[in-house]
């Protein structure tokens, strides 16, 4: 499969997800911080904007046979920050949610990551 098909793919499904935490964000919410409360669904909101927006320029570049690495690039520092901030609440959130965001963010990292190396 060519990397462009994988990045668009790829890009795709990260903008899905953000759709997904926009839709819902007391279930990303709960299950990450341990709380739906206003200020955790303004954050969760935040983060699926972001997601929208970096999966979407990461798709529509690499559809359009234009270059996806900057929004790849992006994706990768925006995912290392989500997994280093949830590493560093330690024990105020809970355990479950910081292994599922971690699990999620390194996957995100790691497939960015070689797409980069791959596109280029």
């Amino acid at each position: 499969m060519r990397p462009s098909l994988l990045a668009t793919a790829f890009g795709g499904a990260r903008a899905l997800f953000g759709v997904a935490v926009l839709a819902a964000p007391g279930r990303i919410t709960r299950s990450w911080v341990g709380t739906d409360d206003t200020p955790a669904l303004v954050m969760a909101r935040c983060l699926g904007g972001r997601d929208v927006v970096l999966g979407a320029g990461t798709a529509l570049a690499a559809a359009r046979e234009r270059d996806p690495v900057p929004w790849l690039v992006a994706g990768v520092v925006a995912d290392v920050i989500d997994g280093a901030v949830t590493v560093a609440a330690g024990d105020r959130i809970p355990r479950r949610g910081r292994l599922q965001t971690l699990a999620l963010v390194g996957a995100g990292a790691l497939i960015g990551g070689w797409l980069v190396r791959a596109v280029d």
